[in-house]
């Protein structure tokens, strides 16, 4: 069959399976199949057969629909049978089918369990359980205020000045503020140690420095005193 021929007895079938059949007369049937003029028309149409009178139809096709409706009959039949046998089966009466077991089979392993396993292990103890009481002096970083610095005062002054160089983005490290306490509790006393802070603080410094003094004027005596010298020596 050519490439017409097969697009036109193609057609014709897809016409038979959903109307049952195609007309028999050829003008019509070959508007159908998209062959109007053509000489393939009645090459396509003898592979039909003229049946019910004034219809033409494929026989193979039509044993396929049957073939397709014998066998959806059978599934139907086969599910109402299933369905039947469900629902015609005997209900339960909650009467056990069997007798119980006089012993658990549970009971004898885990009476062995509690002599024959080992014991169990010891949970591993938190960290934060053990750990030491932090003391009451540590400033940061475990690092503790001096023996010569340790009053509440001075305390509050350190964790004042930190919070003063945390602000300013200039923190400490823990070096470097073991080493920074070290010299404040060589340099200062528990006494004057949280007035240089805030002092410190207040000036806007870097560092924790004692408050400057002014410094005196030079005395009038010693200058008069200066001249007299640079005259006597004339």
């Amino acid at each position: 069959m050519s490439a017409e021929e097969v697009g036109g007895y193609i057609r014709l079938l897809c016409h038979q399976w959903s109307k049952g059949g195609i007309p028999s007369d050829e003008d019509r049937s070959a508007r159908i199949a998209g062959l109007m003029g053509s000489p393939s028309i009645r090459y396509v149409l003898a592979k039909f057969t003229l049946c019910d009178g004034d219809t033409l139809k494929n026989v193979r096709l039509e044993q396929i629909r049957q073939e397709q409706a014998d066998y959806k009959l059978k599934q139907a039949a086969s599910g109402k049978t299933g369905a039947q046998k469900r629902w015609d089966k005997p209900k339960c009466d909650g009467n056990p089918n069997g007798v119980a077991i006089a012993t658990p089979m549970a009971t004898p392993m885990a009476n062995a369990w509690r002599s024959d396993s080992s014991p169990s292990p010891t949970p591993t103890p938190n960290k934060k359980d053990t750990a030491a009481p932090k003391s009451p002096w540590e400033v940061s970083f475990g690092v503790e205020l001096p023996e010569s610095l340790r009053t509440d005062s001075c305390l509050q002054a350190v964790k004042l000045w930190l919070q003063y160089k945390a602000e300013k983005r200039e923190g400490y490290k823990k070096t470097g503020l073991t080493a920074a306490l070290t010299m404040w509790s060589r340099d200062f006393t528990s006494a004057d140690f949280p007035t240089v802070v805030e002092n410190s603080i207040a000036s806007g410094w870097k560092g924790i420095f004692p408050k400057k003094d002014s410094q005196p004027s030079l005395p009038i005596a010693s200058a008069h005193k200066k001249q007299i010298d640079w005259k006597d020596s004339l």
